[in-house]
């Protein structure tokens, strides 16, 4: 299959962020993969030296050693804290987004930029009161789907860009078998009245970026 053909996304690591560690993260990457470019490269999340570790990536994408750069698990608050350290805006940023967890905020800020949002977790990790929801269920009744597909619908008609993860080769045909049905404006806004305004993942939450840097190490 050709490159062009693929689209590769990796993330730089907190243990890597700072304008020179950046750049070494960077061709690590680069190395790892064995590729001359990456089509889009994201900041794992706010910790320490951003602004150093954006520069390097801004640099990267003019050189064209990065096809596109973006950010990911920037809430509403870290979001415009960010915002005013980067000369070039992100394509995206990449948060946890699924029926119970809308980011309506974020994605009004996120708009004014024209920056997408990446949903992981875009099934909630298979949450059975999501999945069972009947708001999900009757549509997915009216249209022979399953509710995964249901609300992967949803969220592309949202205009969000989906990560659904999974090994089984059936569910993988599954959650792109999303072309052939429309869900109406009645049956996006049942789905919508869903929203509970809180995720998972709090990346707000003090102490995280160091737990993770103390449980994930990925160098010396």
């Amino acid at each position: 299959m050709p490159r062009e053909e693929i689209f590769i996304t990796s993330k730089l690591w907190l243990q890597d962020y700072g304008y020179e560690a950046a750049k070494k993260g960077l061709e690590t990457s680069l190395e790892k993969l064995g590729m001359d470019y990456i089509d889009l490269y994201l900041l794992h999340q706010l910790y320490g030296d951003v602004a150093g570790a954006w520069k390097a990536l801004e640099e990267a994408k003019e050189d064209g050693v990065l096809k596109s750069i973006g950010v990911s698990n920037m809430t509403p608050k870290i979001w415009k804290e960010f915002l005013p350290q980067a000369s070039t805006i992100p394509a995206v940023n990449q948060v946890e987004c699924n029926p119970f967890f809308q980011q309506k905020e974020l994605k009004a800020l996120l708009a004014e930029h024209d920056v997408k949002i990446e949903a992981y977790q875009p099934l909630g990790s298979g949450n059975a009161a999501m999945l069972s929801h009947p708001a999900v269920t009757k549509i997915a009744e009216k249209y022979g789907k399953n509710a995964g597909q249901i609300v992967l619908r949803f969220e592309l008609q949202e205009g969000l860009i989906i990560l659904p993860r999974s090994t089984n080769p059936e569910r993988i045909a599954g959650n792109i078998d999303l072309f052939d049905f429309e869900l109406t404006e009645e049956e996006m806004n049942a789905i919508r009245a869903m929203d509970t305004g809180k995720g998972k993942h709090d990346p707000e939450a003090p102490g995280i970026a160091e737990m993770l840097l103390a449980n994930y190490k990925i160098h010396d």
